[in-house]
C-alpha cells in the first residue's frame, strides 16, 4: 500500500471514530467521576492499556514527526470519557532504559501540576507498565515545528515571515514563564528543540518534552522576584545561572532555524560554527532564503541581533528572558533602533537591502540593550 493510501485509511480511522464517539462500556460510573474529577483540576489521568489501546484505535494512527531520531513513537486518538482529540506519545523501554523512561513520566507530571501556561503543553494522562510509559496529551493540529519547517514525506507547511516571528514571540513568552515566573521556582526545559515545539491550528506554538527538565531552588528572597530592579542572577547560584543560560543558547539555535534558510546544517553544533562568524560580521543576509515576501528587514535585523546574543559562547554573556528586547514585541512594541529614524525610513523588503542596513548599523545598538556590538 501506498503512503498517499496509509494516510487516506488512516484518516478513515479517526474520522469514523469522531463520527462514533469513544465507547463508554468499559468504564463504570465511579471510575468516570474520578476521571472527571482529575480532569477538571488538571491532574493527568492514570490509564489503563486496555484504554490506550482504544484510544489509539489499536495504535494505526501513526503520527510522522520530522526528528527520525526521537526517542518515541507518536499517534493521533481520542480521549476516552471526554472524546476529544489527543497526542499519544509511547516510549518502548528496556532494562536499561527503563529508570530513564519513569524519570521522564515524573516530570511531565510534575510540569502538568506546577505549570499553567498558554505556550505549554501540558500532560493529559499516561500509562506506565513494565515495558512501555505511554504520555498522552491535547492534540496540537499542525504537529512540531521541525516537521512544518522541513517537512515530513516531502512536505512541509509554508510559513510566512510574520508567522514565524508570532512563533518565536510566543516561545520567548513560555520561556519567561519558565524562568521567571513558574510557581514552584524556575523550571530549566534542558531541551528545547525545534522537535519539542508544537504548533495549534493557529500556529500558537506549545513547549513540549518536559522529560529532562530541571526545577531549581531559589535563595533566601530579600525582595520580590518580579521587582524591576532584580534579575534571576539575586536569586540563584552559578551553576542554576548557567543552566538557565544553556535555555537561552537553545533559544538562540531555535531562532536561526526558524529564520534562517532550510539548507543550514541539520546538526547544532555545526549550525553554529557555521552561523556565529556571519551574525559576528553583521552579514545577516546570508543566513536567509532569497524568496522572503512579507519580510520587514528591520525586523530581521532585530531577529538576528537577538540570535547573535542568546548564542555568546560564554554564558554569562547571553540575556536573561526578561533581559532579552525582542520579548518586547510581545507587548506589540517594536524595539527600534531609532524609533523616530524608523518612522522615517522605508521599510526594506529585499535581501539586499538588509546587507545595507547592516553596514549602515553596525556600531548601534538594537532594541534597547541588545548590542551589535557585543563581544563573544
Amino acid at each position: 500500500m501506498s503512503t498517499e493510501a496509509h494516510e487516506e485509511s488512516d484518516q478513515k480511522v479517526i474520522v469514523e471514530a469522531l463520527s462514533k464517539g469513544p465507547s463508554l462500556q468499559n468504564y463504570n460510573a465511579s471510575s468516570r467521576k474520578f476521571c472527571e474529577a482529575d480532569f477538571v483540576l488538571g491532574v493527568p489521568l492514570e490509564l489503563s492499556w486496555e484504554m490506550v489501546e482504544e484510544m489509539t484505535f489499536g495504535f494505526r494512527t501513526r503520527i510522522i514527526l520530522g526528528d527520525e531520531k526521537s526517542e518515541y513513537l507518536a499517534y493521533e486518538g481520542l480521549l476516552p470519557v471526554y472524546g476529544y482529540q489527543v497526542m499519544v506519545k509511547r516510549y518502548i523501554t528496556s532494562d536499561s532504559s527503563r529508570s530513564w523512561s519513569r524519570d521522564v513520566l515524573e516530570a511531565e507530571k510534575k510540569t502538568a501540576l506546577s505549570m499553567h501556561h498558554k505556550n505549554i503543553l501540558s500532560l493529559a494522562g499516561y500509562h506506565q507498565s513494565e515495558n512501555t510509559t505511554i504520555l498522552v496529551f491535547p492534540s496540537t493540529k499542525r504537529g512540531s515545528l521541525d516537521t512544518n519547517l522541513y517537512g515530513s514525506r516531502g512536505k512541509h507547511l509554508k510559513l510566512t515571515f510574520q508567522n514565524k516571528l508570532k512563533i518565536a514571540i510566543e516561545i520567548a513568552r513560555g520561556l519567561r514563564y519558565m524562568h521567571e515566573e513558574s510557581p514552584q521556582g524556575p523550571v530549566v526545559h534542558g531541551q528545547l528543540l525545534i522537535s519539542n515545539i508544537f504548533l495549534r491550528r493557529d500556529l500558537r506554538p506549545l513547549i513540549s518534552g518536559f522529560g529532562r527538565a530541571t526545577w531549581l531552588h531559589l535563595k533566601q528572597l530579600t525582595r520580590p522576584i518580579n521587582n524591576q530592579k532584580s534579575s534571576l542572577r539575586d536569586y540563584l547560584d552559578l551553576e542554576s545561572i548557567a543552566l538557565v543560560k544553556s535555555d537561552i543558547l537553545s533559544y538562540g539555535v531555535l531562532l536561526l532555524r526558524l529564520f534562517c534558510k532550510t539548507s543550514v546544517p541539520q546538526d547544532d553544533k555545526t549550525l553554529l560554527e557555521w552561523a556565529r562568524p556571519l551574525l559576528m560580521k553583521r552579514a545577516f543576509h546570508e543566513l536567509l532564503d532569497e524568496d522572503w515576501e512579507d519580510v520587514d528587514m528591520h525586523e530581521m535585523f532585530r531577529v538576528m541581533c537577538t540570535a547573535f546574543q542568546c548564542t555568546m559562547p560564554c554564558p554569562d554573556l547571553r540575556p536573561c528572558m526578561s533581559e532579552e528586547k525582542f520579548f518586547v514585541k510581545c507587548n506589540h512594541h517594536l524595539p527600534s533602533i531609532s524609533d523616530t529614524t524608523m518612522k522615517e525610513r522605508k521599510k526594506p523588503r529585499s535581501i539586499h537591502m538588509l546587507a545595507a542596513v547592516c553596514l549602515a548599523t553596525q556600531a548601534q545598538s538594537v532594541g534597547n540593550g541588545v548590542h551589535v556590538t557585543a563581544k563573544p
